[in-house]
């Protein structure tokens, strides 16, 4: 018997070799595919109900619960079996991340969704926050005219990362995910609780009224 391989790719390398017909092939690779996505989001949950519906919602030719449960899906559990373990391990080498509240959301493809929302306003806060430190000067936002000597340490953010800000309070798109914005700025979701601090809401605006021309 070969040796176990070591990471999800090698898994998935290995199956796709012994696959013999191409809907197992493309199957196997849409489930990587999903798993990968999960794993990037930090996600524990690998469940088969959750991995089938967002390979769904992605448009994925994902394999369904009874193919992976039964007999002949072992190829299916061992690729998912393999991402499982993977983040596992990265989950115990971490502290608790910021952002936990997420994996409680019970609906999967809306688990997800908030989660790559979050990390799109994670790596822009970072950039914003590089920025500042390169520079060695702060980021005014609708600086007079006086100040505009300053206005060259702002970051230049690119379509994706604007388009993600105005995502991150568009009233359309909170609603899709159960969230709205309160009275004072705040994120809450359905239930009223809050998900970002009062404020968020004018923050973003500010930033996008110095960004977008």
């Amino acid at each position: 018997m070969s040796e176990q391989p070591t990471t999800p790719q090698e898994t998935y390398n290995r199956l796709i070799n012994e696959a013999n017909d191409t809907r197992r092939k493309r199957s196997l690779g849409a489930l990587n595919e999903v798993c990968r996505l999960l794993h990037e989001r930090g996600s524990s949950d690998f469940s088969y109900k959750t991995i089938i519906t967002l390979g769904q919602d992605r448009g994925l030719s994902v394999p369904g619960e009874k193919s992976i449960v039964n007999a002949t899906g072992a190829h299916y559990r061992e690729l998912i079996q393999a991402w499982r373990q993977v983040s596992a391990q990265g989950k115990t080498n971490k502290k608790g991340a910021p952002n936990d509240w997420i994996e409680q959301i019970h609906d999967p493809v809306l688990r997800v969704n908030v989660a790559i929302l979050a990390k799109e306003l994670r790596a822009i806060k970072a950039k914003i926050a590089r920025q500042e430190k390169t520079s060695g000067a702060p980021i005014y936002l609708g600086a007079s005219p006086a100040q505009s000597q300053h206005t060259s340490n702002q970051p230049n953010l690119n379509a994706v990362e604007l388009d993600a800000l105005k995502a991150a309070i568009d009233p359309s798109t909170l609603s899709q995910l159960g969230f709205s914005i309160g009275s004072r700025g705040e994120i809450v979701d359905a239930k009223g609780k809050r998900i970002q601090k009062p404020g968020f809401r004018d923050a973003i605006e500010k930033i996008l009224s110095v960004q977008v021309k």
